[in-house]
């Protein structure tokens, strides 16, 4: 699997971003967590003027063969019934994107069930779920390392089409 490097942002930045923010015509820190997040924004995009491009939100979604064994809240078939619901629109996580202007997939990493075809769900199932964890491992090592280049397939994807901001989420 290839390696990714992530790199400190210039501490020369922190500084005058924070300057910037502090000269905008408020009280100093009048706006809380916003500020926090404006600063960390313009610290990781490296730049004073950071702008959010085409956010996307990634949902995963799997069933895990332990769920077989009776340890889970709700039964297996709630991971494809929320599926469904994300991909018509009817989830709190579709609110928020749609509020928020976040572009939503979902992929199937491995759910239990069969899909109609839709323009936001994305197929990268492996299997329909894994093993149970209690009879032997949930998955190989080489299932292991494909699921996650599929998922860094996936992220690299929505950065090609624009987005300088992923979120992800898990069902």
């Amino acid at each position: 699997m290839p390696s990714f490097k992530i790199t400190a942002p210039d501490a020369a930045l922190h500084p005058v971003l924070q300057e910037k923010i502090d000269n905008k015509t408020k009280p100093l820190g009048a706006l809380g967590q916003l500020e926090k997040l404006a600063l960390q924004i313009g610290l990781v995009q490296q730049t004073l003027t950071p702008a959010l491009k085409r956010p996307a939100l990634l949902i995963f979604a799997a069933d895990h063969g332990l769920a077989r064994e009776g340890v889970s809240a709700y039964p297996q078939a709630v991971t494809a019934q929320m599926v469904l619901n994300f991909l018509r629109g009817g989830a709190a996580a579709n609110v928020f994107s749609r509020q928020h202007g976040f572009v939503l997939k979902v992929v199937d990493a491995g759910v239990d069930a069969e899909f109609p075809e839709a323009p936001a769900l994305i197929t990268a199932s492996l299997e329909r779920g894994t093993a149970s964890s209690l009879q032997g491992p949930a998955m190989s090592l080489a299932q292991a390392e494909l699921a996650l280049q599929r998922g860094a397939d996936i992220a690299r994807a929505e950065i090609a089409a624009g987005s300088n901001v992923l979120a992800f989420g898990e069902m």
